[in-house]
C-alpha cells in the first residue's frame, strides 16, 4: 500500500515543456490552449503537495497499521514541509530579486542565480523539507519580482541542456533490469491508470465548471506528458527510509521510469491530436 500512495501522488506530474513545445509548434491557441497552459502551469507544484502527503502516510504505515496510525504526524509532517519550502523559496526570492540588481556582468548574474539555488537546495536538505518545492516558489518570486528588462535565468538557459543531460543520466543509473518483469507489469499499469485518471479527471472539472464542450472532450489528453518531476519525485522517494535499500524501492523507481518511456512515446502525438481535433492548431505538414 504504501508504494501505491507514493506512486499515485507522483503521477499527478504533467511535463509543462513538452506540453508548451507541441503547442508553439502548432501555433495552437483558444479555450483549450490557454485551460491547458493555465493547468500544467500549477500541475507540478500540486504534485509536490501530494508527494509530500503521501510520503508521510507511506511512511507511517511502514512502521504501523491502519489502527493505529499517528494521524497528527501525518498531517504536522506534510504542512511543516510545504509552508517551510514556501517560506524558504520566498525569503530567498526576495533576495535574488534585489542582488540581481547589482550585477551588472553575466558572470556576477550566474554567480548570483547558481549561488542562491544551491543555497536553497542545502538549506532545504538541512531543514528537511522540498528542495523541488522551495526552488520552484522561489523561481516564481523572482520571475513576477524583477523588472521587465531583466532576465534572471537566462545563465541557467546556457547550461541547461547539460543539467537535463546529468539529470536524465542520474535517472538511468538506478534503472534496474533484473527487477523488470516485475516492474514491466507495473509500469503498463502505472500508464494505464494516469492516463485513465486524468483524462476523467478532466472531463469532470469540465463539467463541473461548465467548461466549453471542446475543453471537456480534449483537455485530457493535453495533460499525458510526464518527464522531469516525475523522476525527480521518484529518486527522492527511493532516497527515503521507507525505500530505501529495499527491493520494492528497486521495483518502484524502474517502474516509474519504465512509465516515462513509454509516456513519451504516446502522449505526445494524443497532445497534438487534441489541439488539432479542438481546431485551435495548425497541422504542419
Amino acid at each position: 500500500m504504501p508504494p501505491a500512495i507514493v506512486i499515485g501522488a507522483i503521477s499527478c506530474a504533467t511535463a509543462p515543456a513538452a506540453t508548451i513545445a507541441i503547442i508553439r509548434e502548432y501555433k495552437a491557441s483558444g479555450p483549450l490552449t490557454s485551460t491547458l497552459l493555465a493547468v500544467v502551469a500549477i500541475d507540478d507544484a500540486l504534485c509536490i503537495i501530494a508527494y509530500a502527503l503521501g510520503l508521510s502516510v507511506a511512511e507511517v504505515l511502514t512502521i504501523g497499521s491502519l489502527s493505529n496510525i499517528l494521524w497528527l504526524q501525518i498531517i504536522m509532517v506534510p504542512v511543516l514541509d510545504i509552508g517551510g519550502a514556501i517560506l524558504l523559496g520566498t525569503i530567498l526570492g526576495f533576495g535574488m530579486t534585489y542582488l540581481i540588481r547589482f550585477a551588472d556582468t553575466k558572470k556576477r548574474l550566474s554567480v548570483i542565480v547558481l549561488g542562491i539555488i544551491l543555497l536553497c537546495v542545502g538549506m532545504a536538505k538541512i531543514l528537511n523539507i522540498s528542495s523541488i518545492l522551495a526552488n520552484m516558489i522561489m523561481g516564481f518570486v523572482v520571475t513576477n519580482r524583477i523588472r521587465p528588462n531583466e532576465n534572471a535565468f537566462e545563465v541557467i538557459d546556457e547550461i541547461d541542456e547539460i543539467i537535463f543531460a546529468m539529470f536524465f543520466t542520474l535517472a538511468g543509473a538506478h534503472f534496474d533490469l533484473g527487477v523488470m518483469k516485475e516492474a514491466g507489469i507495473l509500469s503498463l499499469l502505472i500508464v494505464a491508470g494516469r492516463c485513465s485518471g486524468k483524462y476523467i479527471g478532466a472531463r469532470i472539472g469540465a463539467t463541473i465548471s461548465h467548461a466549453p464542450i471542446v475543453i471537456k472532450k480534449y483537455l485530457g489528453f493535453g495533460l499525458f506528458p510526464k518527464a522531469g518531476v516525475t523522476v525527480g519525485l521518484a529518486l527522492l522517494a527511493k532516497q527515503h527510509l521507507a525505500f530505501s535499500g529495499t527491493g520494492i524501492g528497486n521495483i518502484m523507481i524502474s517502474a516509474i521510469l519504465a512509465s516515462v518511456i513509454i509516456n513519451e512515446l504516446i502522449a505526445p502525438p494524443l497532445t497534438k491530436y487534441a489541439l488539432i481535433k479542438s481546431g485551435e492548431a495548425t497541422e504542419v505538414k
